[in-house]
């Protein structure tokens, strides 16, 4: 052993305002001191293999298509062996039948920064259109709350497949309103 100590380089993408100490916090606006404003997630500027976990909690939802595509890799690329992708995502199953399952009773435009109203339905899930309404494209408050892609436990094993990830655990919680995928993928 060289007695050299390793310091873990975890990243927290998407943190919101949600600062974790000892983390790299990353999003797209800076809502608390510290939360870096400027990485670019589609190009990571970490080496190969050097990053030990990363933790996305409900932000994979609002990348599009392509950024999809470019992330996912460069999250499998920084990640060191044995590294550790967490995300939470809307179980998009669960919310297509929700509302499938729910009133269709309209009540009211969404007010846009409300933090209740959910277009006069509130957080009810027995209505369309309240939070399910949101679960489906993001609340729309700012540029970044819109929701632009889904994610099923199956789309995601598949999604660890296709980016080298090991192994992947999925585990259903209630949370942001909803049903939500907990995903724990290991490189």
């Amino acid at each position: 052993m060289d007695g050299t100590t390793h310091t873990p380089l975890r990243l927290h993408i998407g943190c919101g305002p949600n600062i974790l100490p000892g983390w790299v916090n990353i999003d797209s606006v800076a809502r608390a001191p510290g939360v870096r404003t400027d990485i670019d997630l589609t190009a990571l500027p970490w080496p190969d293999a050097s990053v030990d976990a990363a933790l996305a909690e409900h932000v994979f939802e609002h990348f599009s298509f392509a950024e999809e595509a470019r992330i996912w890799p460069e999250i499998a690329r920084v990640l060191r062996p044995g590294g550790v992708l967490t995300l939470e995502v809307p179980d998009f199953e669960w919310v297509c039948a929700q509302f499938l399952a729910s009133q269709d009773d309209f009540r009211a435009f969404y007010q846009v920064g409300h933090a209740d109203h959910y277009a006069g339905c509130g957080r009810a899930l027995d209505q369309r259109w309240g939070i399910l309404q949101t679960m489906f494209f993001g609340n729309q408050n700012g540029a970044g709350q819109f929701h632009r892609s889904a994610y099923t436990e199956a789309k995601l094993r598949a999604l660890a497949r296709m980016t080298g990830f090991a192994a992947i655990e999925v585990t259903r919680l209630f949370n942001k309103g909803g049903q939500a995928l907990r995903a724990v993928l290991t490189r």
